[in-house]
């Protein structure tokens, strides 16, 4: 009984926050998803434009596994053994925040053209865009702790290992959701 009533550390509030608060986040994004006939339509009607982004998310993630076993390959077999046992992880996790994101940006874009909003130009860039009729919207929330571990320190281990094939995800991925926005008119 006593320790229900302890204080949390800083590490369990960290960590409580990052992993359940986002993870928690997912599973409200799935339940607006199966719940909301108007952003289940805008997904339905958009599926042939959300597979390549889908593979796009899963060869990604499947670089981010590699990357970690091929970056630690030279080391020692005990670095070895313990990539090969986070190869799961990191394949999941990767994915996770991947499709955690562009899903929150589907949501916002699915309710924004619900509700009719004229997008608005608020510098030179986004002028720009509107005028090549790229409507990028808002930005949408990002997990930046799980995007750096799962993401950030992969994708660093695949520059140092495959340079181009990491260079050429990157661009790929800044790229997806301007080709999105333009081809969802």
């Amino acid at each position: 009984m006593e320790t229900a009533n302890q204080p949390q550390t800083a590490q369990e509030k960290v960590a409580q926050y990052v992993v359940l608060g986002v993870v928690q986040d997912a599973l409200n994004l799935v339940h607006r998803y199966q719940e909301t006939t108007g952003f289940r339509g805008y997904v339905k009607e958009r599926m042939q434009l959300l597979l390549p982004v889908g593979a796009l998310m899963a060869l990604t993630s499947v670089a981010c596994a590699a990357a970690m076993v091929l970056y630690l390959g030279g080391t020692r077999s005990l670095l070895v053994l313990f990539a090969l046992l986070l190869v799961p992880v990191v394949l999941f996790g990767s994915f996770f925040v991947q499709a955690y994101v562009f899903g929150s940006w589907l949501e916002a874009r699915a309710l924004a053209k619900a509700l009719r909003r004229r997008p608005q130009a608020a510098g030179p860039i986004r002028a720009r865009l509107l005028k090549a009729k790229i409507d990028i919207g808002t930005m949408p929330p990002v997990p930046w702790v799980l995007a750096i571990l799962f993401l950030g320190f992969p994708l660093a281990m695949l520059v140092s290992v495959a340079p181009l094939w990491a260079w050429s995800l990157v661009v790929l991925h800044i790229a997806a959701p301007f080709a999105f926005a333009r081809l969802d008119q």
